[in-house]
């Protein structure tokens, strides 16, 4: 088999896996910014410094930080912004006093797709 095209491979599924990592933590601070605007709660501000965790993995993993500490990042980050979004859903739907708000399957795909990422920073 080709060297070259192995490196290549590994060097696309790197960057796709960085990709996906950046848009999760984007997207989790543009939530979590707009939801401080809203109203503050302390379980804001874990999200909020769970999703700078989870971008920090990327560059961790672009420059080569030693170890695994990409998906130690990534872990960390996503573990935190998933405990925190629960409580969050869970709060608000006892709030407002409508269990309907509360969707446990959002809940599993966020935490499913933060062990995909773990495992692909592991992978690369």
């Amino acid at each position: 088999m080709n060297p070259n095209l192995d490196h290549t491979f590994f060097v696309g599924w790197a960057i796709a896996v960085c990709v996906l990592a950046l848009i999760f933590g984007v997207l989790h601070l543009i939530a979590v910014i707009s939801a401080l605007r809203k109203e503050y709660r302390p379980s804001q501000i874990v999200m909020l410094v769970c999703s700078i965790i989870a971008l920090l993995s990327v560059p961790a993993c672009l420059w080569g930080w030693p170890g695994n500490l990409d998906s130690l990042l990534m872990a960390i980050g996503g573990g935190g912004v998933c405990g925190a979004a629960f409580y969050n859903g869970r709060s608000a739907a006892e709030k407002s006093g409508d269990k309907s708000l509360f969707h446990l399957s959002h809940h599993i795909i966020r935490f499913v797709f933060v062990l995909i990422l773990v495992f692909n920073f592991i992978w690369v």
